[in-house]
């Protein structure tokens, strides 16, 4: 596991890869994956991520795939980059992250809104409790994914957890009220 701590990890690793012109979507498909992985892009084609062995298995998986449709790659692991770039790479990627967190947590509010003023107007159905577990269970995937790639601690992270946290609660209560309100106990 990654140090997750803004001053930035003591060796690096460095993707540099080309991939052919066509098909385009190989080129897309690799750069969805370096930063699916929280990866900072040096320059086109060149991008880093701080060492650890669950980082390693990812740029190797993505050399993989940049070899197997015919590009180039190599990968450095070992790197030690100078501080003041690695501030940089560290704020850029903190910012990044606390965007996504950020985004996240506007989605968490909309749900306890929608949530709120579903319950106060009328009687949720078991269907519409379906789909309410449904939205908390993306988001709740949503914030996973953000916090693997998130490798320096980005901002956001515990604000976003405890809004997930009251989604669960108020999911929990909406099926409390749907229970208290039948005789047998069931929606």
């Amino acid at each position: 596991m990654v140090d997750r701590t803004s001053a930035g990890p003591a060796t690096w690793l460095v993707l540099i890869y080309t991939v052919p012109s066509e098909p385009s979507r190989v080129r897309a498909g690799v750069w969805r994956e370096v930063k699916k992985a929280g990866a900072v892009y040096l320059r086109d084609g060149v991008c880093t991520l701080p060492e650890s062995p669950e980082t390693a298995m990812i740029f190797k998986a993505i050399a993989d795939r940049v070899s197997a449709s015919g590009g180039q790659v190599t990968l450095i692991e070992g790197a030690r980059l100078d501080d003041e770039r690695v501030v940089a790479i560290v704020a850029e990627a903190n910012a990044a992250r606390t965007d996504e967190y950020r985004e996240l947590a506007r989605e968490a509010e909309r749900f306890l809104v929608h949530t709120a003023r579903e319950r106060d107007h009328r009687r949720l159905a078991e269907a519409e409790l379906a789909v309410l577990e449904a939205d908390i269970g993306k988001l709740r995937r949503w914030f996973d994914q953000i916090r693997a790639r998130d490798h320096f601690a980005a901002t956001g992270a515990e604000t976003t957890a405890a809004l997930l946290t009251r989604c669960d609660e108020a999911l929990a209560e909406a099926l409390d009220d749907v229970f208290r309100s039948t005789p047998e106990g069931r929606p």
